[in-house]
């Protein structure tokens, strides 16, 4: 048989063109404007100087407000993503070794989050998480706090609410991976006398390291880009750098700084992305 490739192998590139034609029109051009506005100066109130300056990166690396900003903003993303995992693993490991009609259900009701927009979801939250929500309620009616626990407008709201948001997809990245683990390896690991705490740190756990990394890289960059969320669940009192940008664009009217914060961020996502990446790559 001839090992010329086919004439449809060689002429894929064409059949890519609309795709990176899409990706064009809807992601790099307007990144690529976004990153030429940042490096403009800011001759006033909504108004773009000419000419090209560092200034604004300047400024904002700079400045322990600023990178403070963006620090709180991964550390929200961290958490998040920790524990997503602690509460993924069990769900999509049972998922994955489950069989039967009750395990499309299961697999229904984890999904279900995502069928409701995030806005009624997180306005779901108050009435749960509010002073005088279901939470507080039992809180104090079982005598654990003698007052309300403040769980919205803050912090801790915001991660529960990303939590609720992004879990399914921490999940299904788990359970994709953990399918294709075979039982067979975890019997014979126990056989040979190895413990399950063992057997699970040692077999299952290295082997699920794709899902994992996956599952990571999905909901961390989500979390770190996210503004609904924080904007409703954080109200006026927390900052993160998605809330940072809408201020700077719209409340300031400081347009090369707001491009200059939201580049920041895109590139703090790229370079956590590809040491990651690199690290999964070394083990």
């Amino acid at each position: 048989m001839s090992s010329e490739p086919l004439p449809l192998a060689r002429g894929w590139g064409w059949f890519a063109l609309p795709a990176f034609a899409v990706l064009a029109a809807v992601f790099f051009i307007p990144v690529g404007y976004l990153a030429s506005f940042s490096l403009r100066p800011r001759t006033g109130p909504g108004m773009v100087g000419d000419g090209f300056t560092a200034a604004n990166y300047v400024r904002f690396l700079s400045d322990p407000f600023y990178l403070g900003v963006l620090f709180d903003t991964v550390m929200i993303g961290a958490a998040v993503v920790g524990i997503c995992l602690l509460l993924a693993y069990p769900t999509a490991y049972v998922l994955a070794r489950m069989r039967g009609p009750g395990r499309g259900f299961l697999i229904f009701l984890v999904l279900s989050p995502l069928f409701i927009t995030t806005v009624v979801r997180n306005l779901g939250w108050f009435p749960i998480l509010g002073d005088s929500g279901l939470v507080n309620w039992l809180l104090m009616s079982t005598g654990l706090t003698g007052a309300p626990v403040k769980l919205t407008n803050n912090t801790a709201g915001i991660i529960i609410a990303m939590v609720h948001t992004f879990l399914p997809f921490m999940i299904l990245a788990l359970v994709t991976v953990i399918q294709k683990i075979g039982v067979d390896l975890e019997e014979a690991s126990q056989n040979l006398g190895a413990s399950p705490w063992t057997t699970f740190l040692r077999v299952t756990l290295p082997l699920s390291r794709p899902g994992l990394l996956a599952g990571y890289l999905v909901v961390f960059t989500s979390v770190i880009s996210a503004f609904t969320t924080p904007a409703m669940m954080g109200g006026k009192r927390v900052l993160v750098m998605s809330t940072f940008v809408e201020q700077q664009i719209r409340s300031v009217l400081n347009y090369p700084f707001g491009a200059t914060a939201a580049v920041i961020l895109m590139l703090a996502g790229f370079l956590l992305t590809a040491a990651s990446l690199r690290q999964a790559e070394l083990r």
